[in-house]
């Protein structure tokens, strides 16, 4: 059995490679014109997996339900409105400069409804807040799964854009609950070739399924699907991206690397990387324009952008500077005790 802080670096490794795809995928989503592009490919590959991920991590660690509930506000919703608060400043410089309307989405400049990056802070809180509840169900991970294929049945479009994901996303946050060391373990000691099979095949649904089947922030009217068939979308979205989480549980190295800081420094990460993508790489490329002229050079520097800006926002400089004006915030909003 690997002790604790062998267990962590797995995680932190599996956190820097989703926050790497986070980045990427954010950027991809400026360029995606047609519907048969590579960047439209190569997104919808990373989409299948990389949020899931994410929620799973968080259930993983989150199983001390009374702890997590009692610092969901502090850790989790007040960074949230600080980072959306200067996310939407932003965006408006952006849209203002000319240089934000390559997708509307991306970015937005809104308090109330969350951007395309920072839904899921409003996901990690209201997870942390309701766990206990969730867990004491007689069947938790079913009842997920329902509530999170009926979720997307509405045509309050604002409103599920805000909250949507933290249903449609729940199965995977419980997945995390309910799994503990000794499953991952089992995991990582089987074949390692099934798992390297199931990354290779996950590309055959980003390529033949289309866009919105992996969809989990709109309603299925928005996307232009019937609820019957968004349903048997966001099923086949489940098992899909169950097994995806599976193959990288199996291959992710546990040993320490340069990389683990990021995953050890992930919230901060995320919000920087949230300013920094797409929103840095297009103004680069609006006085570097060569630099997206050919899709290849384009994708190449995507991913050296992508792995640049990751790896500064873990600097330790820089997260405490964010732990700082948290602290001051907590300190100015609430009493002491």
């Amino acid at each position: 059995m690997h002790n604790k802080k062998e267990r962590d670096y797995l995680f932190d490794n599996i956190k820097a490679l989703m926050l790497f795809l986070v980045a990427v995928g954010h950027i991809l989503d400026v360029y995606i014109v047609k519907s048969d592009s590579f960047f439209r490919y190569t997104m919808q590959y990373i989409y299948l997996f990389h949020m899931p991920v994410f929620a799973f991590v968080t259930g993983y660690f989150s199983k001390n339900y009374d702890k997590q509930r009692k610092k969901a506000v502090k850790s989790v919703l007040i960074p949230y409105l600080t980072i959306q608060s200067l996310y939407c400043l932003l965006a408006i410089v952006m849209i203002h400069m000319g240089i934000g309307s390559h997708n509307s989405d991306v970015f937005s400049a809104t308090l109330v409804l969350p951007t395309s990056p920072l839904y899921y802070l409003i996901c990690v809180f209201l997870w942390k807040v309701f766990a206990n509840d969730i867990m004491s169900l007689r069947f938790p991970f079913v009842m997920s799964v329902i509530m999170g294929c009926l979720v997307s049945i509405t045509k309050f479009e604002d409103w599920h854009i805000g909250v949507g994901a933290t249903f449609s996303l729940l199965p995977f946050f419980v997945l995390g609950l309910k799994w503990d060391s000794h499953v991952v373990e089992k995991i990582r000691k089987g074949n390692k070739i099934l798992p390297i099979a199931v990354l290779v095949l996950g590309v055959i649904p980003s390529v033949f399924l289309p866009y919105r089947f992996r969809n989990v922030r709109f309603s299925y009217s928005d996307v232009g699907v019937s609820n019957i068939q968004g349903i048997m979308y966001r099923l086949l979205f489940y098992a899909i991206a169950i097994a995806l989480i599976v193959a990288i549980l199996a291959l992710m190295p546990r040993q320490k690397n340069c990389f683990s800081r990021i995953g050890t420094n992930a919230i901060m990460v995320y919000a920087g990387s949230s300013f920094l993508a797409p929103h840095g790489y297009v103004l680069l490329a609006k006085f570097v324009p060569v630099i997206t002229e050919d899709v290849g050079i384009n994708f190449v520097c995507i991913l050296l952008y992508s792995l640049m800006i990751v790896y500064l926002c873990s600097l330790p400089f820089i997260r405490n500077a964010f732990e700082k004006i948290q602290s001051m915030i907590i300190y100015i909003i609430f009493q002491k005790g």
